[in-house]
């Protein structure tokens, strides 16, 4: 009976020993890319502030979009998906300056996803996974304050 009960512990150990590492398993699944852009299709140069993750130290948020101009203004990174607005950005405003002073012309909170547009690089791509996708946010004079 004794050695029964140790061959049994000893089978559960290596059955055990042979199971994939949890980082081996991290680290096979992909990653999905998300860009940001704002469109600014309004009459103004636009800058933009939000609230979220840390997302791009690369990424000036400061510095004014130009009329008439498209910049990336962020990215973000999940493991198994692609994230999108509302899971990036807890609040997103819009500025512009006048007088020196900083006036808020557009705001989204919650940032809604369905106020942005996604583009895929490849049309074919299914909606979830892990491609990269832009969400691009296009601004009108209509759309200010």
């Amino acid at each position: 009976m004794k050695n029964q009960l140790n061959y049994l512990l000893l089978l559960m150990f290596v059955s055990l020993g042979c199971q994939k590492d949890p980082v081996d398993q991290i680290m096979s699944e992909c990653v999905g890319a998300t860009f940001y852009y704002l469109d600014n299709q309004s009459s103004r140069s636009l800058s933009v502030e939000f609230v979220g993750p840390i997302l791009n130290g690369q990424i000036d948020p400061s510095k004014a979009i130009a009329s008439q101009q498209r910049a990336l203004i962020g990215q973000d990174a999940s493991f198994g998906s692609n994230p999108h607005p509302a899971n990036t950005f807890s609040s997103f405003a819009l500025y512009t300056l006048v007088d020196g002073k900083k006036s808020v012309v557009y705001t989204q909170v919650p940032v809604q996803t369905a106020l942005w547009t996604k583009k895929k690089k490849n049309p074919t791509d299914p909606d979830f996974g892990c491609q990269q996708v832009d969400y691009v946010l296009t601004i009108t004079d209509a759309s200010l304050k």
